[in-house]
């Protein structure tokens, strides 16, 4: 990974100035908070999108096997409002951040909150939910006023924090020596074929410490559904799809579905973008003289489509799930989770 040149001297201040701030919180001089209940932070050292919103889900089905009461805190990223909100069906995706209403459309009985103040977040939580059994601080890593009782840092398989730069010059916006605070580091969308000499070559290269357990996971993309209603297909290979996409790295998702089926176009918007009437008019003239034409989309895009029901009619719009992939010693992951 090369920087961006030009701005390398303002990565190396911004590094410096991240440095200095996390010294101050491992002498003390800075203070930090941790919940009284089991929590799990899932977060990483980079700007974009590393696969927390899967990870989340998935320790979010982990628990609800074993009957515990969850709840999920996230700042929001991007969202309309302010302060503490506890998800619920008079909010939306543009009032609450996309992946927080994402998980609470998926997960009713998991109580879903943002708050830019994690700290403060977690008190009100517990303040309205004293049962609660776990709190999954989603994204929060970075934060470090709140110091959780487990971290996952997640890093990209094509994109690892060991080989990435300070901001503005590279994604990083902490400190590679941060990397040592995190019990478990995840290394997200990896190929499913892996094998093991590159896990071997890429844990050497992260260096962990002894108690520190590194594990290798994928993503699996799951049957398209319908957006808007109900609508099944056993011929999703019958339309012509306008793939829209406002997330950090379209890149796998496209190469999936351009293997899969017949993608005329691709349009890649910012990531966490709010779609407006004007893109959603700009779609439909692509799509006007197409033969069967769908849109198909991520699922995290979905619900910042919601809103856009009537000025999509006629036009099925399809969204892609994904789910973690474990590369092996899942089942050590979970006992270590569940253990902590």
């Amino acid at each position: 990974m090369h920087p961006h040149k030009i701005f390398y001297p303002l990565g190396v201040l911004y590094g410096i100035v991240v440095k200095i701030r996390n010294i101050c919180y491992d002498k003390g001089w800075f203070k930090s908070e941790t919940p009284h209940v089991h929590s799990i932070c899932v977060g990483n050292l980079s700007v974009g999108g590393t696969g927390k919103t899967p990870m989340i889900e998935y320790l979010i089905e982990l628990f609800l096997k074993e009957g515990r009461s969850i709840a999920v805190l996230s700042r929001g990223y991007k969202r309309k409002t302010k302060g503490f909100l506890e998800l619920g069906s008079n909010l939306s995706a543009i009032d609450t951040g996309d992946e927080p209403f994402q998980i609470s459309e998926k997960f009713k009985e998991v109580k879903v909150f943002v708050d830019e103040n994690r700290v403060e977040g977690v008190k009100l939580i517990l303040e309205i939910y004293p049962h609660t059994d776990v709190i999954l601080l989603d994204d929060a890593f970075q934060h470090r006023s709140i110091k959780a009782h487990l971290n996952i840092l997640l890093t990209e398989f094509d994109q690892l924090y060991i080989d990435d730069y300070y901001l503005p010059a590279g994604y990083l916006r902490d400190h590679k020596s941060r990397a040592n605070q995190a019990q478990v580091v995840l290394v997200t969308k990896c190929p499913l074929d892996l094998n093991d000499e590159t896990k071997r070559s890429i844990t050497s290269k992260l260096n962990l410490r002894s108690n520190q357990q590194v594990y290798f996971t994928g993503l699996k993309y799951y049957p398209l559904r319908s957006l808007f209603d109900s609508y099944i297909s056993d011929h999703f290979d019958s339309f012509n799809y306008l793939a829209i996409t406002g997330i950090a790295n379209p890149k796998p998702l496209i190469e999936y579905l351009e293997r899969m089926f017949n993608v005329m176009d691709h349009i890649a918007y910012p990531d966490h973008y709010s779609f407006k009437n004007s893109d959603i008019s700009k779609w439909l003239k692509i799509l006007l003289n197409q033969e069967n034409p769908a849109i198909v989309t991520t699922e995290k895009d979905a619900v910042r489509l919601l809103p856009f029901e009537k000025e999509l009619e006629g036009i099925i719009v399809f969204y892609i799930p994904i789910k973690i992939v474990f590369q092996g010693r899942e089942q050590d992951f979970k006992l270590l989770v569940e253990g902590f």
